[in-house]
């Protein structure tokens, strides 16, 4: 037992986890500081307002965005496994070239479209203009955005955690400066996309000590410019179009239509205490977060290898572990909440904050099981059972999410958020099907495949 124990903590798996596990914690720290500070310095109307221009540039990003990220993840981590420079070079630059297109589009039709949204949905211009300021962000954070696929891709999970460490301290500081000099959320907007900027930079220091860290091979800055001009786009849109489809129509559904759903339908104030409600869940799932980024990259280069059995151990291991403990962490602390945003936040976020995070718990339990689903989908190139199956949940959710919206007062979007995440189940169901009855590389019999 002591042997097996030893051997785990010795496994790169869980020294990457841990690493970003301990990142994660520190960026929940300071985003939990940031949410606090903007309480007390705009209030929660005004904070309720900068949540919404988050909230609708989220919108168009994820509309525009086309999932290119995890896809080219997984393909970096499968070459990186073969001791492929070339490809791994390529896709590298396929993905700077995708996300300075795509930033582009989004950075154009934010102009003409968010101040529209702003005035129209929110009697507010000002709220839309915000929100085009912020797709200043994707352009100007593209190093940044490169070196967060590559260095996981590539299993250098240290410069990836050292990078989004000292990127979101630098955000907290500038994001807190410009609310206080402006009293308003335009500071704090302005302040997130200078924080953008600085980010670049290191990343552009990092990556260049990334290169003699004796890894797997990146290609140079000057390389990246002058090969992503002639790369093709398509090479990558196909399966980056289908997994955006996915991930993209999530982030909307659990972020962004929910803070704009309340801030037009119940007000800017209940948009503020849902955001810190969902912020408080975050802590934990935030642990979440260290395990998925690091279970592509460990899947991925299993299915490199083909070793389907132990793909198959480490996605179990991966998603029964995780759920059992961050779960129970979630439920655990249901009667310390109330009271801790009371000592947190202005007396009038206590109760609803509190109410807000007891009915979103009823689907982040079940969430906290898929957190290796997406890894699995993509690893295995099942990106097609995944469209369906979420199309299913979509289908079966969406229209109750209505339902529960007219018919619950305040909290009716939080009980259909629920519903959505408790769809990963299902998702979890199919997959432990798979991994019993057969190969997911091969199509052939599990029996076979071990």
């Amino acid at each position: 037992m002591k042997g097996k124990l030893l051997e785990m903590l010795r496994s790169r798996f869980v020294r990457d986890t841990a690493t970003l596990q301990a990142a994660g914690v520190i960026n929940q720290l300071s985003q939990m500081i940031s949410t606090v500070l903007i309480a007390y310095l705009l209030g929660a109307e005004g904070q309720g307002l900068l949540v919404t221009a988050i909230a609708l540039q989220g919108g168009l990003h994820f509309l525009v965005n086309t999932g290119v990220v995890p896809a080219t993840v997984s393909q970096i981590a499968v070459a990186a496994s073969r001791g492929n420079a070339e490809k791994t070079a390529g896709w590298i630059a396929f993905v700077t070239k995708a996300i300075l297109v795509f930033g582009l589009a989004i950075l154009v039709v934010g102009w003409f479209l968010l101040p529209w949204v702003g005035e129209r949905w929110f009697g507010s211009r000002e709220v839309g203009v915000w929100a085009w300021i912020l797709c200043l962000e994707p352009i100007l954070d593209l190093p940044r955005a490169v070196a967060f696929t590559a260095f996981p891709g590539t299993r250098r999970m240290k410069a990836l955690a050292q990078l989004e460490n000292a990127d979101e301290v630098v955000r907290l500081f500038l994001v807190v400066i410009g609310a206080v000099v402006t009293g308003s959320g335009l500071g704090a907007v302005i302040g997130s996309v200078v924080a953008a900027l600085f980010g670049s930079l290191l990343a552009i220091e990092l990556w260049r000590q990334a290169r003699n860290d004796g890894g797997a091979v990146l290609p140079s800055v000057r390389d990246i410019a002058r090969s992503m001009w002639s790369v093709p786009l398509r090479q990558g849109l196909r399966l980056g179009l289908r997994i955006g489809i996915v991930k993209n129509g999530t982030s909307l559904f659990l972020t962004v239509f929910p803070r704009l759903v309340i801030s037009r339908f119940v007000g800017p104030e209940y948009t503020s205490y849902f955001h810190i409600a969902q912020r408080i869940l975050t802590i934990p799932l935030t642990l979440m977060l260290g395990i998925s980024r690091t279970a592509l990259p460990a899947l991925a280069g299993l299915s490199g290898t083909r070793d389907w059995r132990g793909f198959r151990k480490l996605f179990l291991q991966i998603s029964f572990g995780s759920g059992a403990v961050l779960g129970g962490s979630i439920l655990l602390a249901i009667p310390f909440i109330e009271p801790l945003v009371a000592w947190l936040f202005p007396p009038d976020y206590a109760h609803p904050v509190a109410t807000y995070y007891m009915v979103l718990c009823v689907g982040a339990v079940p969430f906290t099981f898929a957190v290796a689903i997406e890894a699995f989908y993509i690893a295995t190139n099942r990106i097609k059972a995944w469209l369906w199956l979420t199309a299913l949940g979509a289908l079966i959710t969406i229209p109750l999410n209505v339902v529960f919206v007219k018919l619950i007062p305040y909290t009716g979007m939080a009980w259909g958020i629920a519903l959505y995440q408790s769809w990963m189940l299902v998702h979890l169901v199919y997959i432990v099907w798979v991994l019993r009855t057969r190969s997911a590389f091969d199509g052939e019999p599990a029996t076979k495949a071990a």
